[in-house]
């Protein structure tokens, strides 16, 4: 395995090893930008296995990528054949981390996941030993929930299931009507540079729950704004006079329209504004030649289920979010 932990590091982790398959069957390498069109492709291998479609793509990949440091956060799998057969990488927000994990449907060896997940454990052990102030952190990730194999090996490690998580979507066979909003309200896309802060702060009211903690000004900025397919056009932003009562922030993909994020003020849910605001969307994109508009929800958040149902949604995919604790000694 890649990166020599310390000492108290492998101490924690040691116990879990002794349950991992042989590691010479496969060998591991930093992965370089150029690795990224293959590791694409396998990531997508994964997703048509277990949903019979794309769900990834090389822009969110490059985007990701540019974010941490390959040669120390992120790891490809190779088979003793030559096949990419795995990959993994460690995201970290504050005291938060996320590890991806993707594993070849046919071609990985059996443990593989397991050692994916220690590997990013482990670094992410290493990141918390610099940082005096931390002493805990929470590490997430995500597996679908056809992928029992996968799964049970989260589980294995310790993670627990936290939370699940619906991918919806709609064809479009007829062009919609257009949205009717009612007197008063009015729709335009953003303005890059003017409009930043204020989609900003109205998303993080919109989104706000208990227990959420949101991302900074310029983490959200970089992540949505500074997307390699951020587009201004496809970002809509409802007002009721100079009031911001509705946005939907979208991206277009080669397979589909995605709607990222989208939100209605307290004060304007119930009055239609978020169906009227996703018809508006899905006639953009039906305009631009896509039949196909997706998103993603949490499946404790009934009302935006709901929501999306009513407007012709339906649900194809079901997401595992699992957490675990990493504590230092």
């Amino acid at each position: 395995m890649l990166g020599a932990a310390g000492e108290c590091t492998n101490n924690r982790l040691e116990k879990t090893k002794k349950t991992m398959y042989n590691p010479q069957e496969v060998t591991f390498r930093h992965p370089a930008l150029d690795d990224a069109q293959a590791t694409l492709d396998m990531m997508v291998t994964r997703d048509i296995a277990e949903y019979g479609e794309p769900d990834s793509s090389l822009d969110d990949l490059q985007d990701q990528w540019h974010d941490i440091d390959l040669d120390r956060d992120a790891w490809l799998a190779v088979s003793p054949d030559d096949h990419l057969v795995g990959y993994a990488a460690v995201f970290r927000r504050d005291d938060r981390f996320t590890f991806d994990t993707y594993t070849h449907p046919t071609l990985a060896p059996e443990g593989l996941t397991s050692q994916l997940l220690i590997q990013c454990e482990q670094r992410a052990y290493e990141q918390l030993d610099t940082v005096q102030a931390v002493t805990q952190a929470s590490a997430t990730t995500y597996f679908s929930l056809v992928n029992l194999a996968d799964r049970q090996a989260a589980e294995a490690l310790g993670f627990e299931p936290h939370k699940y998580h619906f991918g919806m979507r709609i064809d479009l066979q007829t062009k919609p009507p257009p949205a009717v909003f009612p007197a008063g309200v009015t729709v335009r896309t953003v303005i890059p540079g003017q409009d930043d802060r204020l989609v900003y702060d109205f998303i993080q009211a919109a989104f706000d729950r208990p227990g959420r903690v949101p991302p900074s000004f310029e983490r959200w900025h970089d992540f949505m704004m500074g997307a390699q397919i951020f587009e201004s056009d496809l970002w809509f932003l409802v007002f009721h006079g100079e009031e911001l009562v509705g946005a939907a922030l979208c991206f277009a993909y080669p397979e589909y329209g995605w709607v990222r994020q989208l939100g209605v003020s307290s004060r304007w849910r119930g009055h239609g504004i978020g169906s009227l605001l996703l018809q508006h969307v899905f006639g953009v994109f039906y305009e631009r030649g896509h039949r196909r508009v997706g998103l993603a929800v949490e499946a404790d958040n009934p009302k935006a289920y709901q929501l999306y149902e009513k407007v012709g949604m339906k649900r194809l995919q079901q997401y595992v979010e699992f957490r675990k604790m990493l504590s230092k000694p």
